[in-house]
């Protein structure tokens, strides 16, 4: 339903805009998920004839976003068995109860995957078993780099997946909920993430393709969605309201990393109004990091508040940013240069995947007893 109204008010209202593009020969990409026209190239004067069209609501520069990029660490030793922060959390007292996130499916908009990698490969929704694969509806690169199989140059999305649903049920017991399933589209490459491929990989996300772009079908979006990048902005930039709210409406639950001080040139603590888009959304949940084992607040965490209010579930403090501390503190996770590769990095990157696998391990424990919600 969602899909469809979107998909109908998007052909609607953008159809003169649209021939009008077409007849002045201009390149353009356009999206349902937020009713946006993303113009690649133009001139004055197609902008200027742009202007005649009362359907547009507004004409806006094109937006850069960046990953939350975080630090690694070195002169750490190993650890085998549960990682110490999934046990701050106490996710495995969880897990003794039968709660590992079966059932649910977690998605990660980021630098990709390295699908084989031995903490991720039995969890990724694409594995058939007995070495058999099928990427279609499961994988998606806005980049057309990894075009038939996931894949992950960088290393970014590898981690945060790890920590969402990570496990090889032996040594290596580095995610929150290890029964959930996993997709993801890649939408940043390097450190940046361009507006058009977050908004390809947004659409994707609530009504997935196959690995041709084609057969959108909503009933294999996800429940969750971790996004650990974002902007240095100190006010409210709503650029990418409306994919929230379309996310929301199709019962995807999404979660943003709050961002780093070192990002964006804050001192240490960064000082209040640092947490930037989309993070500071109200109808989001923005993650800041606390320590690996301790609660106590990381001097890389961005600060609240926010001037965009939370109007869903505001408890009394409707301007609190973030909502939720995670460990982000030297947190050993899967990485992409091998299926046995780990590496620990800290930041608001790798606190939000703990609360999108906090999330799948809460959505079972509601179904099975509905009355405790």
């Amino acid at each position: 339903f969602v899909m469809n109204a979107l998909q109908t008010t998007a052909e609607q209202s953008q159809k003169q805009v649209r021939d009008y593009l077409n007849k002045m020969g201009v390149e353009y990409e356009a999206f349902w998920i937020d009713n946006i026209i993303i113009v690649n190239k133009s001139n004055y004067a197609v902008f200027n004839g742009l202007m005649d069209y009362p359907q547009i609501q507004s004409l806006r520069s094109r937006r850069t976003m960046a990953l939350i990029e975080p630090e690694k660490e070195t002169g750490i030793s190993e650890v085998l068995g549960i990682e110490e922060n999934i046990a701050h959390v106490r996710a495995p007292d969880v897990w003794s109860y039968g709660y590992t996130g079966e059932g649910i499916v977690v998605a990660n908009i980021d630098t990709g995957v390295r699908y084989t990698h031995q903490a991720l490969f039995p969890h990724y929704r694409g594995n058939l078993g007995g070495g058999s694969t099928n990427h279609n509806y499961n994988w998606w690169d806005a980049y057309s780099e990894f075009t038939t199989t996931p894949g992950d140059s960088n290393g970014h999305g590898t981690h945060t997946m790890g920590i969402m649903i990570g496990d090889d049920n032996s040594s290596h017991r580095i995610g929150m909920a290890p029964g959930a399933q996993w997709m993801a589209c890649r939408a940043c490459s390097g450190s940046s993430c361009s507006d058009e491929a977050l908004l390809e990989c947004a659409q994707f996300i609530t009504a997935p393709w196959d690995l041709g772009g084609e057969n959108d079908n909503p009933s294999k979006r996800p429940n969750i969605v971790n996004n650990s990048w974002g902007d240095c902005g100190r006010t409210y930039d709503g650029w990418y309201q409306g994919v929230v709210n379309a996310w929301l409406a199709a019962g995807i639950y999404p979660v943003f990393s709050n961002g780093n001080n070192s990002g964006c040139s804050y001192s240490t603590p960064p000082g209040l109004n640092t947490v930037g888009n989309p993070a500071r959304y109200g109808n989001v949940t923005g993650v800041g990091s606390s320590g690996k084992s301790n609660g106590q607040y990381a001097s890389h965490s961005n600060w609240g508040p926010t001037d965009n209010p939370d109007i869903i579930n505001p408890r009394g403090y409707p301007y609190m940013k973030p909502q939720v501390i995670a460990p982000g503190v030297s947190i050993r996770s899967s990485y992409a240069r091998g299926d046995a590769d780990y590496t620990y990095l800290s930041g608001t990157s790798m606190s939000a995947p703990h609360v999108a696998g906090l999330i799948a391990l809460m959505v079972i424990a509601l179904e099975k007893f509905p009355k405790r919600k």
